[in-house]
């Protein structure tokens, strides 16, 4: 995605927004909602809320990981407004394994704080990089580097892992 706003002034410049972006919101969308039809409704919300602030939001520097994190609000959101899907396991994994994983991981999550949470969600299910999620949240990247690690052992710790096995 070009950084120069000015070559995205009519809404045909929204679609091709839409369609550089699309893959790696619903990448980001299907990671944390594990249901394919879910994924692509978080998507689609998060590109129509972008599109209803287009006028405001071409202009900006990042929009791209604006959009990324209003998919991953979106999740979230829809996560705790209802139970997830059951998920498809594949047939050597214990299906009570994978969802006690996911329940504490989601738990653990949760008991983050604010900063390290969105920095977890850009960097590991979005895959932004470091720099793209200080520059998201507003922050230096040694910030994200320090709140990444800060989160990786609260993660551990809560899981009772290793900081490197955490499964994020």
């Amino acid at each position: 995605m070009s950084d120069d706003a000015s070559a995205l002034s009519s809404p045909d410049d929204f679609d091709a927004f839409f369609y550089e972006l699309l893959p790696q919101v619903l990448r980001l969308a299907g990671r944390m909602t594990v249901d394919h039809a879910t994924a692509e409704d978080v998507a689609a919300e998060a590109f129509a809320r972008a599109f209803a602030r287009w006028a405001r939001l071409k202009v900006l520097p990042h929009r791209e990981a604006w959009v990324l994190r209003v998919t991953s609000n979106v999740a979230i959101d829809l996560f705790r407004r209802r139970r997830p899907p059951a998920t498809r396991t594949p047939a050597q994994a214990d299906p009570g394994e994978v969802v006690t994983l996911r329940v504490s991981l989601v738990e653990a999550l949760r008991a983050l704080p604010k900063r390290q949470r969105e920095a977890v969600v850009l960097r590991y299910l979005a895959d932004l990089s470091e720099a793209d999620v200080a520059s998201a949240l507003g922050v230096r990247p040694g910030t994200v580097k320090s709140q990444l690690h800060r989160a990786r052992r609260s993660l551990a710790d809560r899981l009772g892992a290793d900081p490197e096995e955490v499964p994020i």
